[in-house]
């Protein structure tokens, strides 16, 4: 199917997706890993999301390099996920587990508190930029190293440091601003 699809495509846009493939293949099967926790399942993923990538060429074209791997690496998760879905072995969230497991034990006043600052936290986050959320997804959902950011977003790893260390900061002065509707 990836062939036929590509072999419709025009040369730069094949280009292109073979570009995005050489240089982000160990990358994409990384994330996938993490999620399905089996090779075979992340080469799934990583194979759908390759197809997907190319039917949607034309819009991820547009895009600058950080936005389009990050755009990419968006379809590798969401491809990683349908691969579980479709297994029947979807692995509820683990903030959602822990949720769960919690309510159980706390009372109503801490469920209650647990979910303002979930709420909070959403609230801050919303203010930043497409590629601080990215940078921040990358770096504590999927615990990568600022050297694994760096190379994926292009980026040298002391630009990848010093834009999470301002991310954090910008939540942090957030925060402080705000203390007296977040505090807990």
């Amino acid at each position: 199917m990836l062939l036929l699809i590509l072999s419709v495509l025009e040369d730069d846009q094949r280009n292109l997706v073979e570009k995005i493939y050489k240089e982000n293949y160990q990358d994409f099967l990384r994330v996938a890993m993490q999620i399905t926790g089996s090779t075979a399942d992340a080469e799934e993923a990583v194979s759908s999301a390759l197809l997907k990538i190319s039917l949607n060429i034309l819009k991820i074209s547009h895009l600058t390099c950080p936005e389009m791997k990050a755009f990419c690496v968006t379809i590798v998760k969401n491809c990683s996920y349908d691969v579980l879905r479709k297994s029947s072995r979807i692995i509820p969230d683990s903030d959602e587990a822990l949720s769960k497991m919690d309510s159980s034990i706390q009372g109503p006043e801490h469920q209650m508190l647990d979910k303002e600052k979930s709420k909070s936290l959403l609230k801050m986050i919303e203010v930043l930029s497409s590629d601080e959320k990215v940078l921040l997804e990358l770096r504590y959902t999927y615990e990568m190293k600022y050297s694994e950011i760096a190379r994926m977003l292009s980026i040298s790893e002391e630009v990848a440091k010093k834009k999470g260390q301002r991310i954090i900061g910008k939540l942090r002065k957030q925060y402080e601003e705000n203390s007296d509707e977040y505090d807990f």
